[in-house]
């Protein structure tokens, strides 16, 4: 477990010494302070951050760490009158691990909030505890149904789309270009079936046909075999859906190694042309697409600015993960200034945030709302790869899609009727 402790809350140590020694002098039934609302307003805001800081994932939580302290460094840890101290806990990319951190968070640390973690079978749990614990979860997670069969008043996608969500616009976006015959490969686990299901749902949708389906075991780094397969098919393009972690170098590598990239079109998730696996990789990325709520080459005044912070404080690109937990700290802040001395938490904070973001023009994501199941709604990218000036590679956009929703196109009551995304279930409608 780590503490980030604002440097001005160093300053006032030795005069909380002193009020310890007056409390433990104070005659028997005499009240504490109220630290959380002090005369001039505000207190301290303290937040659980849970992330995958080891274990595969490892690269996408610690780009959630660091979207996060970007924002509050900018900040000077503070949102109106309150401080903001995180506590940070490593979720080691295990579902068991991860609820025994937000458990420990909750019961130990008593954080008013938690942020993360990302990995779909972690946030599912987690945010199960965390409706239980009556405590809100801004949650980073792509697990569809975190905001849809098993939504929750305390839990909102503040950084992230729903899985499927996420992939719709490529589904589209292939038909469109005339791509009628495709193959998809995914994690076998439920983000790789959200992935998948979404890309299939919309695809389907506007004419187009599967004709194969490949999942590999959660944590896969070498994806050779199924690159074999892919490049034995007669098809259109290609759907990848990786975690973005070792699995996206991995497919990235093993699609050029066997012919793929430059052969077959291939579109993917915004996890597998992140940062992280395109410096891995390298220049053979370029040309690949990619469809993501985030892309670090968009030149609107809010992102570049984000992106040119966060490349000076780590020498490296912003991925989806981190503007997620950037946009997570944005909303925080500004109900945080709206709130005055009342500690906004729970289901407060929740319906707070759902509040603020349609009305703010400053996002990371740009225009952001939130439906009835507490999911985001929000613009959506199809991307390719390409080289700056400096030799970085990064995404451009090439196509928008404004203001989509968890159900895409679909009735919300007809979605919800059907199972989640499985191996057996891939597609909706």
């Amino acid at each position: 477990m780590q503490r980030r402790i604002p440097l001005r809350g160093l300053a006032v140590l030795s005069a909380l010494g002193a009020a310890f020694l007056l409390a433990s002098c104070a005659p028997p039934g005499a009240s504490d302070p109220d630290e959380s609302a002090p005369a001039d307003g505000g207190g301290t805001f303290t937040v659980g951050l849970l992330a995958s800081e080891t274990g595969f994932a490892s690269a996408t939580g610690t780009d959630m760490k660091n979207g996060w302290d970007l924002y509050w460094d900018q900040h000077d840890d503070t949102a109106g009158g309150w401080t903001i101290e995180s506590v940070y806990e490593d979720d080691a990319s295990d579902p068991q691990t991860a609820l025994d951190k937000a458990t420990r968070l909750v019961e130990d640390e008593k954080v008013d909030a938690v942020v993360g973690p990302v990995l779909a079978n972690n946030a599912l749990a987690v945010a199960d505890y965390l409706d239980g614990a009556q405590v809100a979860n801004l949650s980073q997670t792509s697990a569809d149904d975190v905001t849809q069969r098993k939504s929750s008043p305390y839990v909102i996608r503040t950084g992230a789309f729903a899985g499927s969500q996420a992939t719709f616009a490529a589904g589209q976006w292939a038909a469109d270009e005339g791509y009628m015959t495709a193959a998809t490969i995914c994690p076998d686990y439920a983000f790789g079936w959200d992935n998948c299901g979404g890309f299939a749902s919309a695809y389907l949708a506007a004419g187009g046909e599967i004709t194969n389906q490949l999942w590999y075991p959660q944590g896969t780094a070498d994806l050779s075999t199924y690159a074999t397969q892919l490049a034995g098919l007669d098809v259109d393009v290609i759907f990848a859906g990786t975690t973005g972690g070792t699995d996206a170098i991995g497919f990235l590598q093993a699609a050029s190694d066997y012919g793929i990239i430059g052969t077959t079109p291939v579109i993917t998730g915004a996890a597998t042309t992140s940062s992280n696996p395109l410096a891995q990789v390298g220049d053979v990325t370029i040309g690949v697409h990619s469809v993501t709520y985030y892309a670090e080459g968009n030149d609107t005044d809010v992102n570049v600015a984000f992106r040119d912070a966060y490349e000076e404080a780590y020498g490296t690109i912003p991925s989806v993960y981190a503007s997620g937990a950037y946009l997570t700290a944005q909303l925080l802040d500004k109900v945080l200034q709206d709130a005055g001395s009342d500690k906004p938490t729970g289901t407060d904070l929740v319906d707070a945030i759902k509040k603020v973001a349609p009305e703010s023009d400053d996002l990371v994501w740009g225009t952001v709302s939130f439906d009835d199941y507490n999911g985001v709604v929000a613009p959506l990218y199809v991307n390719s790869v390409a080289k700056r000036d400096d030799g970085k590679l990064w995404n451009v956009v090439d196509k928008t899609y404004d203001d989509v929703s968890q159900f895409w196109s679909f009735d919300p009551d007809a979605w919800l009727a059907n199972p989640t995304f499985s191996q057996s279930f891939t597609h909706q409608g």
